[in-house]
């Protein structure tokens, strides 16, 4: 099977299957909703703790101004997220989601 593509049978397809279902039938829901809705929280907390734990190593031990050492969170706070879009771009495009996983943890590996 090719990347992108969907598996091609030539056996009728039935409206009423659901394809993700689980062994009841059902598939998302709320427990589904409450995780990401979690995932989402928890995300936005860290990103925000790092932020702001930033700010203060830059102030503190680094010897910045707190304005400059504002700027610095702020600049690396928006290079997150656009290096993010850049990302999705890529992955979207070019590699595919698996290769653009594995592509991003040999960056990290590489970086760490």
């Amino acid at each position: 099977m090719e990347s992108g593509l969907l598996a091609h049978s030539d056996e009728p397809c039935d409206a009423g299957s659901k394809p993700d279902a689980d062994a009841d039938g059902r598939r998302g829901g709320w427990r589904a909703a409450r995780f990401l809705i979690a995932v989402g929280f928890l995300e936005r907390v860290g990103f925000n703790g790092v932020q702001s734990n930033l700010v203060m190593y830059l102030a503190g031990p680094m010897g910045m101004s707190t304005a400059a050492a504002a700027a610095g969170a702020n600049a690396w706070a928006g290079t997150v997220l656009v290096l993010t879009l850049v990302g999705a771009l890529a992955a979207d495009s070019r590699l595919g989601q698996y290769r653009a996983i594995v592509a991003a943890g040999v960056l990290h590996l590489l970086v760490s």
